[in-house]
């Protein structure tokens, strides 16, 4: 074939998982015809259309040609560079081109546009690679036409010299008609079955089901609840994981949009999460339920739903591509890394130089960490520690040269969560460590996601907001996981509202125990005292609804996160931090295993020959996850060539959409980057002691240990193993109650070499 094209509907089917691409991605083949879909070849060209297709749909035509946009890539590549086709696509048809992702460098020129195929630093045996940039070319005949002709290597940045094949797109187009005509046998049963399985948007047992589907059939009686709640003032979500919280926030205000529509209004709401995977998997849960309303609702030059994470929504208004910077990533393991590896060099630059003014009056474990070897685990887990009180006290707060804040900061009570900073001295460390990690930032021309949310804050108390507020305002605000968002971002939610007289509409969903970070708990105000957390971010009465049934894992590990959630550190965010309460719906599963493995090396070796295995056992009907409980494991992982082939690693929110992957490789991961995924099979490594080093750090590492084991327990619905290794100290506290409460149960090395 020389070309494939996919309608409209199947282009947004594919994307939100109900169709399987998986056959283009291994050897640029069709897929089978579906229940949705049907495939066919006419002449040189593919088609996958839908069985609801009209002459006026958009397509995508994507040139299979020696240079076209998959044709020379790798499987791992390929796959990523079609799944940002596909979404690029969607944000076309929706009239939302702009809204492309910045990590993926986007650039417009006339009716072309060009992004980067994949992540620039893509792992190849051990070397580094760049894909190149997708070239897509958008027409206006017989509606709304994208072509995909080409994947660029030379870096030009003049898309006008880029030649496309003359007469390809047009002639697979002209053959649309002859494949709907073309008769074909029915949908196999293995078509009808195929479907991506890592896609954390919806259950693909409950795709497809509409929003008065859910209401009426799928929704716990809080839920509803929650939905039927009036737009007269804010409330607040609670649950443990699997509870349901996000598909109730999209069935609200789903439903909230159609309501306004009935009543002969337009309302108009924005829908925040902290992740660009996160409003892509939002956007794909909306047009899985409502396909022709959703493409209404967020398409347009004026959508009435604007699903963006906060840094999109500021970067969108405080155009810093205008200024050359170029906002950094913080959602994955390599945008985090980037931002370690920078305060490192930072750190250790200014060890050997001011460091010596200081010393003196620091505490011995303050030096120890500040003089620990750069490539060590002690000096990764301070640059975290640091790195988290840039952005949840100094950024949040505004702690800058020259202010009065930043006097107070020296001597101000510190609450129980915060970093220990035992002296003056120590606060000035940082303090130190900050103007010259924000100066690096500054040569780089980058910009934190912190940066930018001061800035937009600014943004919105200004007369230009003030004059604008009615038109570019929203009626409600919707936001998920708020346990993500630092309190600095929690204000900005209020001035988004067209409204500053009216109570604030904003309905927001959390599970603060999911939380890897200390964003969610309270900080110091700026009168250096306590305030209620919700009356700071001037959120007015906010009601609480806690959801409590959960039906995404068995009571067998419903156990083991109660038992686990005993374990937690204290963090005095009374109902915030409620005791676990999930009640699992599920039928009884195998109860979890706990086992203790010599070192690391046979941790990386047995359990993923173990995933390989359970993978294959499983085949089509479930999907195996590793996941690292470690930071500083998982990148050494990363770097091991055996069994490299046998899974498929995700590094990022981002690269967790995963829009089609064999079945026969399992995921290799961390819990912060599946958040909101699911797995048949979960198995957790390295819940390692020495995870928590001793010193006075050890409270707040505890409690950011036990949200990633919390987090990635939960991502199992049936089976689930937890490993770590002598070699790093043994089995965690943080899971001793589970052990000794029976919801885990122990078993030896050799039974699972035996096994």
């Amino acid at each position: 074939m020389l070309t494939i094209t996919i309608d409209e509907k199947s282009v947004i089917a594919a994307s939100a998982g109900q169709i399987d691409l998986q056959p283009l991605v291994e050897s640029l083949d069709l897929p089978p015809s579906s229940a949705l879909t049907k495939s066919s070849v006419v002449g040189d060209h593919g088609y996958v259309l839908s069985r609801a297709f009209q002459p006026h749909d958009a397509a995508l035509t994507i040139s299979l040609l020696p240079d076209g946009p998959l044709s020379s890539l790798g499987t791992d590549a390929r796959q990523e560079a079609l799944g940002r086709l596909l979404r690029c696509a969607v944000m076309i048809f929706a009239g939302r081109s702009r809204s492309i992702p910045v990590t993926w460098r986007a650039f417009h020129a006339g009716n072309r546009l060009t992004f980067q195929a994949d992540r620039l630093v893509r792992s190849n045996d051990g070397g580094r690679t760049n894909a190149g940039r997708i070239a897509i070319e958008i027409g206006q005949d017989f509606g709304q036409r994208l072509f995909a002709f080409l994947l660029d290597r030379s870096g030009a940045r003049d898309l006008s010299t880029f030649t496309r094949p003359a007469g390809l797109l047009e002639s697979a187009l002209a053959g649309i008609p002859a494949a709907l005509a073309q008769e074909e046998a029915a949908p196999t049963e293995e078509g009808l079955k195929r479907s991506v399985t890592l896609d954390g948007a919806l259950p693909v047992r409950l795709r497809g089901l509409t929003t008065d589907d859910w209401y009426k059939s799928r929704l716990t009686e809080r839920q509803r609840q929650f939905v039927d709640h009036p737009l007269t003032n804010s409330v607040r979500l609670v649950g443990a994981a699997g509870t349901g919280k996000t598909v109730a926030l999209v069935v609200k205000c789903v439903r909230e949009l159609k309501k306004a529509r009935s009543a002969g209004t337009k309302a108009r709401f924005v829908f925040l999460t902290h992740a660009t995977q996160s409003a892509l998997d939002i956007e794909n849960q909306v047009l899985g339920m409502e396909p022709d309303f959703g493409i209404e609702f967020l398409g347009s030059d004026a959508p009435e739903l604007v699903v963006t994470t906060l840094y999109a929504l500021a970067n969108r208004q405080m155009r810093y591509d205008l200024d050359s910077l170029t906002p950094v990533s913080l959602d994955g393991h390599e945008g985090r890394a980037f931002q370690a590896d920078l305060l490192n060099e930072v750190m250790e630059s200014f060890r050997q130089g001011d460091w010596v003014v200081y010393r003196h009056a620091c505490s011995a474990p303050f030096s120890a960490y500040m003089e620990a070897d750069k490539s060590s685990m002690e000096r990764r887990f301070f640059l975290w520690e640091v790195l988290n009180e840039f952005a949840c006290v100094l950024d949040a707060e505004g702690v800058r040269s020259g202010t009065a804040r930043r006097e107070q900061y020296l001597t101000e009570r510190r609450k129980a969560w915060m970093m220990s900073l035992a002296t003056k001295e120590e606060r000035e460390v940082v303090l130190a460590l900050y103007d010259r990690f924000r100066a690096q930032l500054r040569e780089l021309k980058a910009i934190g996601g912190d940066q930018m949310v001061t800035d937009f804050l600014n943004h919105l108390d200004s007369f230009r907001w003030e004059a604008t507020r009615a038109d570019e305002g929203f009626d409600a605000v919707f936001v998920d996981e708020l346990h993500l968002f630092n309190r600095q971002e929690r204000l900005v939610f209020r001035h988004l509202l067209r409204s500053p007289d009216t109570p604030p509409a904003i309905f927001m969903a959390y599970d603060a125990k999911q939380s890897p970070r200390d964003t969610f708990l309270k900080l110091p105000s700026l009168e250096s005292k306590q305030l209620d957390f919700w009356r700071d971010a001037k959120l007015g009465k906010v009601e609480k609804i806690e959801l409590i049934d959960v039906f995404r894992y068995t009571p067998q590990i419903a156990k083991v996160l109660s038992l686990v959630d005993e374990s937690f550190p204290g963090q005095d965010l009374d109902e915030d931090w409620p005791a676990y309460s999930g009640i699992s719906r599920l039928e009884d599963g195998p109860t979890p295993i706990a086992c203790t493995l010599r070192s690391t090396v046979a941790t990386y070796t047995i359990t993923f020959q173990r995933a390989q295995q359970l993978q294959r056992d499983l085949g089509k009907t479930g999907r195996v996850a590793v996941l690292c409980a470690s930071n500083e494991l998982f990148r050494r992982y990363l770097d091991f060539k055996e069994l490299r082939t046998s899974f498929l690693a995700v590094t990022s929110r981002e690269e967790a959409a995963g829009v089609a992957d064999s079945v026969r490789r399992f995921i290799f991961s961390m819990p912060e980057f599946v958040a909101g995924h699911q797995f048949d099979t979960v198995l957790l490594i390295d819940v390692n002691r020495n995870e928590v080093p001793d010193g006075p750090y050890a409270a707040a590492a505890l409690r950011k240990f036990a949200s990633q084991v919390y987090l990635g327990a939960s991502r199992a619905e049936r089976v689930l193993e937890i490993y770590a290794s002598e070699e790093q100290g043994g089995l965690s506290s943080i899971i001793t109650r589970a052990v000794l409460g029976g919801a885990l149960d122990t078993v030896e090395e050799a039974a699972l070499r035996r096994a």
